[in-house]
């Protein structure tokens, strides 16, 4: 057979205002995740299951989970696509080692877990897999959002509130837009020049449109929902995280765990 383009899937859910950006779920492995959960945790007195008991299960989920017994949430994995902003990828990218929650010294230091992880990916069985741009080359698509923003001047320095209705949002956008239009003309010329496509990127924005398979843990998933789906994430992460959350409810409706549950 051969090789074709990738495209959005048929069931792929439409992540921002533009209709350019989507994430699809590829595979659920392992759709017995409930009771592979509780018996899991089980094994460690011999004991098991054959099936979910919904009343006395999900307390038992609901008592791991609070409790930071997190293990028997890395027995089952699900695999999306993304088609998302480089930016929205930078701050996806961590939970693919977000499977493990530990603190390392090296020597002596206390170094973060991401940067341990992203070094030694041993045992999380996650999985990030991005369209490289040293092989290919970009297509110009851009993320702009058509309401600006602007971070408060005082609270969750993180958060961001958008911009007064008499604020420029057409022309601002149109700005943006155009800036990026032209550093993608750069880049075209740089590789008609010959310039290899690895250098030729290094003028992109962040905004520019790329893809990625994310193979990621059960718990990697409750992991990245509990903190983006909060309202002080940032919106467009919020966007992808609420549309995970819509692709796994069902799995997640079956061990109790429901959305105001996740954020607290």
């Amino acid at each position: 057979m051969s090789l074709t383009e990738l495209t959005m899937p048929e069931h792929a859910v439409e992540c921002l205002d533009d209709g350019v950006g989507f994430i699809a779920l590829v595979d659920r492995m392992q759709v017995d995740h409930a009771q592979k959960i509780v018996n899991s945790a089980r094994i460690s007195y011999e004991k098991s299951r054959d099936a979910f008991d919904e009343e006395k299960d999900r307390g038992l989920v609901s008592f791991l989970w609070q409790h930071g017994h997190t293990s028997p949430f890395r027995h089952s994995f699900y695999t999306f696509h993304w088609k998302s902003p480089l930016f929205v990828f930078r701050q996806a990218f961590k939970y693919q080692v977000g499977s493990g929650w530990r603190e390392y010294e090296v020597d002596g230091q206390s170094v973060s877990l991401e940067v341990f992880d992203v070094m030694f990916d041993t045992d999380k069985g996650c999985s990030w897999n991005e369209v490289s741009g040293r092989y290919v080359q970009w297509t110009p698509e851009f993320y702009v959002p058509q309401v600006l923003r602007s971070n408060p001047p005082h609270g969750n320095k993180q958060a961001s509130v958008a911009l007064p209705n008499d604020f420029d949002h057409a022309g601002e956008r149109a700005a943006i837009i155009a800036e990026c239009e032209a550093s993608f003309v750069r880049y075209q010329e740089r590789i008609d020049r010959g310039v290899a496509k690895e250098i030729a990127r290094m003028c992109l924005p962040q905004n520019l449109y790329t893809q990625a398979y994310w193979t990621v843990s059960l718990q990697g998933v409750l992991h990245f929902l509990e903190q983006r789906l909060k309202p002080d994430a940032q919106y467009e992460i919020q966007r992808h995280a609420e549309a995970i959350y819509g692709l796994v409810k069902d799995d997640l409706d079956t061990l109790g765990v429901t959305r105001e549950g996740l954020i607290g």
